[in-house]
């Protein structure tokens, strides 16, 4: 079984524009009766045939725009934790082709005779090898999870899957909310915008990691919310927006609101946990810090700390995450807005799932 190891999290990124300045037709440069030709999230130039009906997803955070945009028949591959983090999704009979983020099958990926394989965008680097090793199969570097891509994004999936209702049907339900979050706190003066740590916990022995403004998930969605992120003047970059930081480098900032990023595989929240399993794990958690200066923060003191499950800061549901932090921080703004009922309707609409489980708490 041949295996390769692909570039992990810190890979440089070519340097490309704002999908802001970027628009559909710059991204498809050529389209005919058998084949687009698009650029990717990495700025390379990518030729698919026409039509698509395998697709191999290497990450799991891809899945959630194409099972919404209707493409779950063409899925034959997907990286292990896809399985792992998102089983309600179904496709259990879907081979797992490697594992996330680190190996890949090639032997397994060929023997499935995809017609597209979509890796992150943190990969693309490496792009054009593993299109190399796949023999030509089209290799597009495509996260469809971060804010700032995913519209464009998932316009481009509509364009190569042909399912240009089902995106726009997609975008205009993320653009609603958004729009929503930044109409509200546009004319919020400075001293209205309260201070706030996010906290990067995916390994919860680690702490006190720092989510910067430009983490493409967590720290874009807590943007435009109407607070202060702490970690603003930290030297992060394109390849490393998240830090490791002293207990008491946050304790002098003593941020008004404190969230907390729940990832851990569901065990700490999502999909199955009730609401008040969340709070006796985010209790304890408080607990086990006290040594550490914990519950001195003016955010414990006050009652302002917060979890938020992964699932609802990238992908189309980062929308809710940006609603959540922002009725936290704004309450009044938002009394009109449940991120509960949004989570629903989005599972309902656009995965035909009606699930029970506690993403946020406490509830926004």
């Amino acid at each position: 079984m041949q295996y390769a190891i692909l570039a992990l999290f810190f890979l440089g990124l070519a340097a490309v524009p704002s999908t802001a300045e970027i628009t559909i037709k710059e991204k498809i440069v050529d389209e005919t009766a058998n084949s687009i030709t698009i650029v990717d999230e990495v700025g390379r130039t990518v030729t698919v045939s026409l039509p698509i009906k395998k697709i191999i997803s290497t990450d799991y955070r891809q899945m959630e725009v194409l099972l919404a945009l209707g493409a779950r028949e063409m899925i034959v591959g997907v990286d292990n934790t896809f399985h792992k983090r998102m089983p309600y999704f179904g496709l259990r009979e879907v081979a797992d082709v490697g594992i996330h983020s680190q190996e890949v099958n090639y032997e397994q990926v060929l023997a499935l005779k995809p017609d597209l394989v979509i890796i992150p965008a943190r990969q693309g680097a490496t792009a054009d090898e593993i299109s190399e090793k796949l023999k030509g199969v089209p290799v597009i570097a495509m996260g469809l999870a971060s804010r700032d891509h995913i519209i464009l994004e998932t316009e481009i999936m509509g364009e190569l899957l042909d399912k240009k209702d089902e995106a726009s049907k997609l975008i205009n339900w993320i653009k609603k909310y958004d729009s929503i979050v930044e109409e509200r706190t546009k004319d919020l003066k400075p001293e209205d915008t309260p201070t706030f740590f996010y906290e990067y916990m995916s390994d919860l022995n680690k702490k006190w990691w720092a989510i910067a403004p430009n983490d493409p998930s967590a720290g874009r969605a807590a943007e435009g919310c109407g607070g202060r992120n702490i970690a603003t003047d930290l030297n992060t970059n394109d390849t490393t927006s998240t830090m490791e930081v002293e207990a008491e480098w946050v304790l002098s900032k003593d941020p008004e609101y404190f969230f907390m990023d729940f990832m851990s595989t569901g065990v700490m929240s999502g999909p199955g946990r009730t609401e008040n399993e969340v709070k006796n794990n985010l209790t304890n958690l408080i607990e086990e810090r006290a040594n550490e200066g914990f519950s001195n923060f003016k955010a414990v003191k006050d009652n302002h700390i917060f979890t938020l499950n992964r699932d609802f800061i990238s992908g189309p549901r980062w929308v809710i995450g940006h609603v959540c932090i922002a009725k936290w921080l704004h309450p009044d703004l938002f009394k009109d807005i449940s991120p509960d009922e949004m989570n629903k309707e989005y599972l309902k609409d656009f995965q035909g799932l009606e699930l029970e489980g506690t993403w946020a708490y406490p509830a926004p």
